[in-house]
């Protein structure tokens, strides 16, 4: 399974992850192991569902806090810093991290990426010159990456994950109980609205901050060509994979390595149901700002159209034909 980064446009994939964790994929052959890849939001999805008690109060906990953010108007990193933390305090629980390192069934792999040159000062002037420039280099290669960042994978099942030759530096480190806490929360570490996360015991020396900037939507093959598991399902929240955070504007930077992957995502008539017919992001904080009723009322659309997602995916399981429903990206 595969988890891509995107903040508050997780919501709409809720009610299907507490089915998938709770229900399907709890009725298959618990012998067979599930690599889940996962970065930013996407990581922390998956940690939640490594809760071997009790996945779904896990992820109900992981929705309940992220709901609660509240932010002063002139929020500074520090502050959303804080807040962030709390939200992973609440629901990596003690349950969800001996899930994490010992689940018989679910291997975590967390991406992150350890900051290199400007990238690595937390002085915001010369971090926002990192990105822009690193943004600009990745306009002509992703390779041009490399300078800026190095992607490093927090792994449960070291080895059991196939990466693309794709010309961007990785690291693997071993996920531990040392360091399962810092590996998740950098996953998920916005630069310039957060601050990085340092040393993660077991890394390499650093800063580490958001999987996403690297593999933002995960564009991997992720299973080995000899794979008795030749399906990477990935529950999405977009209809498009996009290779990395500074391709978003990039509309000639398409997928290149997940021709197995199964995308499920919303459709144009699930967007009839959400506001302004998208799903809520980043920005919604700007946009209702000093308005956090409103932002709610918008972000609870969201979760009740996940709902209709999750129902037509359970029709889409039952289906006798269910590659009719099948298209190509």
């Amino acid at each position: 399974m595969s988890g891509a980064a995107g903040g508050p446009k997780w919501l709409i994939l809720s009610a299907l992850d507490r089915y998938l964790f709770g229900d399907w994929l709890a009725q298959g052959d618990a012998s067979h192991p599930i690599e889940m890849v996962g970065s930013s939001i996407g990581a922390w999805r998956f940690a939640a569902a490594c809760d071997r008690v009790d996945p779904v109060g896990a992820i109900n906990r992981l929705e309940s806090a992220y709901l609660s953010q509240r932010y002063s108007e002139r929020a500074d990193r520090n502050e959303i810093s804080g807040t962030i933390r709390g939200i992973l305090d609440t629901f990596l629980t003690d349950d969800v991290l001996d899930g994490v390192l010992t689940h018989p069934r679910y291997h975590l792999h967390v991406v992150t990426v350890r900051s290199r040159l400007l990238t690595r000062s937390e002085s915001r002037g010369v971090l926002a010159a990192g990105s822009a420039i690193s943004a600009l280099g990745n306009v002509v290669s992703r390779r041009t990456l490399n300078w800026f960042f190095e992607r490093v994978v927090f792994s449960r099942n070291q080895g059991s994950v196939q990466w693309a030759n794709d010309g961007l530096s990785r690291r693997t480190v071993g996920l531990t109980a040392a360091n399962v806490r810092d590996a998740v929360y950098a996953s998920g570490n916005v630069p310039l609205a957060m601050r990085g996360v340092v040393d993660p015991p077991g890394a390499p020396r650093g800063i580490y901050r958001d999987g996403g900037i690297v593999d933002y939507h995960i564009d991997q093959p992720l299973i080995a060509p000899d794979s008795d598991a030749p399906i990477v399902l990935m529950p999405h929240f977009d209809d498009k994979l996009v290779p990395g955070w500074f391709d978003k504007g990039l509309r000639w930077r398409r997928p290149r390595y997940a021709e197995n992957t199964l995308m499920i995502g919303p459709g144009p008539a699930l967007r009839e149901h959400l506001v302004a017919g998208k799903v809520p992001d980043r920005k919604d904080f700007y946009r209702y700002a000093g308005q956090d009723e409103a932002r709610l009322a918008a972000w609870q659309q969201a979760l009740d159209a996940g709902e209709r997602m999750r129902d037509a995916f359970i029709e889409f399981t039952q289906a006798p034909d269910p590659a009719r429903y099948v298209k190509p990206l």
